[in-house]
């Protein structure tokens, strides 16, 4: 266990390696997710604490994606038109392609414990939103450093729709365990 661990800091520590301002933007993006949390919830009628949560993973997608970089990749005001597939290599380590893929992950976990459905709609829509406008802010600020790329966009809506994926499974597996317990205790 403690080798996963380890593991997760090192590829933070490579995500700090490239985005060095990121650390102070984390901790404004966790102070902002807990001071709207609440009144959001309550706009929202759903759970301050998934609210908050969700609040604090869209902040650290805009940390991570919109803070300058050490090191300028590629030609400023240009625009990759690749796709493809991630390899496995690109999964195993820590590239751009995994930590695209990580990315939206914790995103798409959480839109399905947010309630009302009208709520998740709007939030997965935001979502969805989210890498084409990070991308595009990417191609027209050439100060932050950073290039933009159709396989971050693509990557990102992997990565979001396979939180959701996961999410859906533990909600139901939570579902059915809650329902069991249930029929014991009667």
């Amino acid at each position: 266990m403690f080798d996963y661990i380890d593991q997760g800091f090192y590829w933070l520590g490579q995500a700090y390696a490239e985005t060095p301002w990121a650390r102070a933007g984390l901790v404004v993006a966790a102070v902002v997710a807990l001071l709207l949390a609440v009144p959001m919830a309550k706009l929202l009628r759903s759970n301050p604490v998934i609210v908050g949560l969700l609040l604090g993973a869209f902040g650290a997608v805009l940390v991570l994606t919109l803070t300058p970089r050490l090191r300028v990749y590629g030609a400023p005001e240009t625009c990759y038109l690749q796709f493809g597939k991630p390899t496995r290599a690109d999964l195993i380590q820590p590239t751009d392609v995994s930590l695209n893929l990580l990315l939206l992950f914790p995103v798409g976990v959480l839109l399905t414990w947010l309630r009302p459905l009208i709520a998740v709609c709007c939030a997965f829509l935001i979502a969805l939103a989210l890498p084409v406008a990070v991308e595009y802010a990417q191609y027209s600020l050439t100060q932050l450093g950073r290039n933009c790329s159709f396989y971050d966009i693509e990557t990102n809506v992997i990565g979001l729709l396979a939180g959701v994926a996961v999410g859906l499974v533990v909600r139901l597996v939570w579902t059915v365990m809650a329902g069991l317990v249930r029929m014991v205790k009667r």
